[in-house]
C-alpha cells in the first residue's frame, strides 16, 4: 500500500536523478539544473501572464524590470533586481493564493522613492484604466515618504514636522489605509 503510493515518488526520484529512492538528494550540478529550470518557468510564467493583463509584450515587460532607470544608483537597481526575483521565486504560490481571493499579484518598483512593492488587485477590474484600478488596490509596499510626526489637525491628518523614512508600510484605498501602520487619517470628533 505504502510502495504503491510512493510510486509517483520513485518516477520522480528516477527521472530527476537517476535514483528510485525517492528521497535522494540531488547533486550540486543536478540541484542547480532544477533551479535554474524553475527560476526561467517562474519568470516566464509572471512575464506571459503580466504581459496578457496589461497587453504589453513579454519581452518589453523584461525591458522594463531590467533596465536600470538613470537617477537610480546600482546598489539600489540590485536590489530592486533581487527583489524582484525573490517575488517571482514564490509568484506560483502567490498567484494561487491570490486567485484564490480573487485577486492578481504584481511586482512593482518605485525608483523615486528607493523603493518596491507588491500590489495585489481583484480580477474583475483588470479592464479598468490604472486610475480606476488604483482604487481597488491593496499594496505592500517598502520606500520613503515623509512621515508627519505633528499634531493632528482639524482634517484630522497629523501636520509637521515631519521626517523621511524607508519604511515598509500598507495601503488599502478602499479602507482609507495610506502607509499604514505609520500614517493614518483619524475620524474627526463630533463637537
Amino acid at each position: 500500500m505504502i510502495s504503491s503510493a510512493l510510486a509517483p515518488a520513485n518516477r520522480l526520484g528516477l527521472l530527476l536523478t537517476g535514483s528510485a529512492h525517492p528521497f535522494t538528494t540531488f547533486s550540486i550540478p543536478q540541484a542547480a539544473a532544477v533551479t535554474a529550470s524553475y527560476v526561467v518557468a517562474s519568470n516566464t510564467l509572471y512575464l506571459a501572464r503580466r504581459s496578457y493583463l496589461r497587453k504589453m509584450t513579454m519581452r518589453r515587460l523584461w525591458k522594463i524590470r531590467t533596465t536600470r532607470e538613470p537617477n537610480v544608483t546600482f546598489q539600489l537597481y540590485c536590489i530592486m533586481l533581487f527583489t524582484w526575483q525573490a517575488f517571482v521565486f514564490t509568484f506560483p504560490m502567490v498567484e494561487l493564493i491570490a486567485r484564490i481571493f480573487r485577486h492578481v499579484s504584481f511586482f512593482y518598483t518605485y525608483p523615486n522613492a528607493n523603493g518596491v512593492g507588491i500590489i495585489f488587485e481583484p480580477r474583475n477590474v483588470q479592464h479598468l484604466k490604472q486610475s480606476k484600478r488604483v482604487r481597488n488596490q491593496v499594496r505592500f509596499d517598502w520606500h520613503r515618504f515623509h512621515l508627519n510626526m505633528g499634531g493632528i489637525g482639524r482634517d484630522g491628518y497629523k501636520h509637521p514636522p515631519s521626517r523621511v523614512r524607508n519604511l515598509p508600510h500598507i495601503d488599502c484605498p478602499q479602507k482609507k489605509l495610506k502607509h499604514w501602520p505609520w500614517r493614518r487619517k483619524f475620524k474627526k470628533k463630533d463637537t
